[in-house]
This record gives structure tokens, C-alpha cells and sequence, in this order.
């Protein structure tokens, strides 16, 4: 569990599934990338051995990392509860065997997303876990990719996302033959889909969605003159926050909030 000081405190959750190396640092292509200064392009590395240990160890970061307030000099054995630092980013590893049985009345909401825009994810990312919501943003390229980390998530987690946050396009050449899927192998889940490129949905398409397993179909966030749409961005997460059963968001109680994240997102407006 990830916390990073502008963020509240529930921090993200990132689940170390399905591969045997997660990278973390500031470029896009690290497994866990974080937009900060602090960190290096490839700041860190944890990985896994066939006896399903972890590591964790440092990539010649300039600004170090640590084990447990201890610099990384090399490989350290990773156990539950150690806590982690890379630049000003504090973590700490846990292990899903160990944590108390998942109790879905004082647990925080579940998401898992997979948006390939860095600007729809970032929105989408803040927006929820100012209302109290765990997100954990995958960066999965097909429905075959997705199906396979559901079933990881089953086989190794202590509970499943109670929502999946999917881009329609990650899911071609046909997203709801997944819905379909997902429907029947894990019917308590919700899917929302989003279609980016498209700022209006009918309710036809709408309708259709939800025929074929979906629970809903959203257009994406406008990326034009994002400053003046804070309205319909608050709206469109609402929706995601009903179905969640969460706390609906106020644009006047985040105003700041959003307005800088906006600001960040698109500096030209």
C-alpha cells in the first residue's frame, strides 16, 4: 500500500500478481510508475522467486531506496509489513496471506482500472480515491490479459475488485464477448465501460451494453478546456460511485482539488 503525501490516506493498492518483476519509478513503462520528481526513470525493482519469495532492490536510483528506514545496497528479502521508500513515496509490502479476512462492510471500495490514457486514468485515478475508493491501475493490453488477471486475483488475492473500469478499446476486437465472460465467471462484478474518442453515448448503445453483461457505458472525460467540465467529470464519477454504493462527490467541496489537477493535466488551459 502506496502513501504519497497529495494523496489522501488511504494511498493505492498494488497487487504483485501475475508476473515475477514489477519495476517502479517515473517512466510509463515501469510496472508501477508514479509521476514524481523524486523518483528515477527506473528508480527500484521487486521480484519474486519460485518459492514465491519477494525482493525488493534498488536500480542505481540518485536518490536511493530503503528497506525499513535502511538504504538498499542490494537484494533484501522482502516480509509483511516492511516498509518501503523511493524518493518521497512510502510503501508497505504486505502479503494477502496474512491480512485479516476481507470484511466488504469496513473494507474500501475495489476498482481495478485499465485506462491507456495517461489523462482519463489520472482523472479517473484521483477523482475515485478522494472519495475513500481503492484503485489499482493495471496496464493490460487485451481481454485475454484481463481475463487472466481476474483469474489470478481468484486464485491469489484475498478478494476480487467489485468493479471493473475498462476502455472499451483494450478490449477489442470485441469488448463484450469479456462482459459476457466476466458475467459468468464472476457475477457479482460490476463493468463499467468507457469509449475514449466518444463524448456523447446513446442510450440504444447503452441498452445494448448492459444486454451483453455490462453494467454501464460511459463516454470519456472531454480533454477540451477540461477546466470548464468539471461539471459533467464529477458526474460521469458519480455514476461510478453509485454503483459502488460510495459517498457521491461535490464540486464544491473538491473545487481546489480539481481545479489543480486540471491545471497539472492540461497547463494550457
Amino acid at each position: 500500500m502506496a502513501h504519497f503525501a497529495p494523496y489522501p490516506p488511504q494511498g493505492y493498492y498494488r497487487s504483485l500478481v501475475g508476473k515475477s518483476f514489477w519495476t517502479l519509478g517515473r517512466e510509463n513503462s515501469c510496472a508501477i510508475a508514479f509521476d514524481d520528481v523524486t523518483l528515477s526513470r527506473q528508480h527500484a525493482l521487486i521480484f519474486s522467486t519460485p518459492l514465491q519469495e519477494y525482493y525488493f532492490t534498488d536500480l542505481g536510483s540518485l536518490n536511493g531506496s530503503y528497506v525499513n528506514q535502511q538504504r538498499v545496497l542490494h537484494p533484501v528479502g522482502l516480509h509483511h509489513g516492511d516498509q518501503l521508500k523511493i524518493g518521497r513515496l512510502s510503501m508497505e509490502f504486505q502479503l494477502s496471506s496474512v491480512l485479516e479476512p476481507y470484511d466488504p462492510e469496513a473494507s474500501p471500495k475495489l476498482v481495478l482500472m485499465v485506462q491507456p490514457s495517461a489523462t482519463q486514468g489520472k482523472l479517473w485515478q484521483e477523482l475515485l480515491i478522494y472519495q475513500g475508493v481503492t484503485v489499482i491501475w493495471e496496464k493490460l493490453m487485451s481481454s485475454q490479459e484481463l481475463s487472466n488477471c481476474l483469474d489470478q486475483y481468484a486464485l491469489n488475492e484475498s478478494r476480487l475488485p467489485d468493479l471493473l473500469l475498462i476502455e472499451a478499446e483494450t478490449l477489442d476486437p470485441n469488448p463484450y464477448q469479456f462482459c459476457r465472460w466476466c458475467q459468468a465467471a464472476y457475477p457479482a462484478m460490476k463493468i463499467v465501460l468507457t469509449c475514449r474518442g466518444r463524448t456523447e453515448v446513446l442510450p440504444s448503445e447503452i441498452r445494448w451494453a448492459q444486454a451483453q453483461g455490462a453494467t454501464d457505458l460511459l463516454p470519456a472525460f472531454r480533454e477540451d478546456n477540461m477546466l470548464a467540465r468539471m461539471m459533467d467529470m464529477v458526474a460521469q464519477v458519480n455514476i461510478v460511485l453509485r454503483l459502488l454504493g460510495s459517498a457521491e462527490l461535490y464540486q464544491g467541496t473538491i473545487a481546489t482539488e480539481l481545479f489543480s489537477l486540471l491545471k497539472d493535466l492540461n497547463p494550457a488551459s
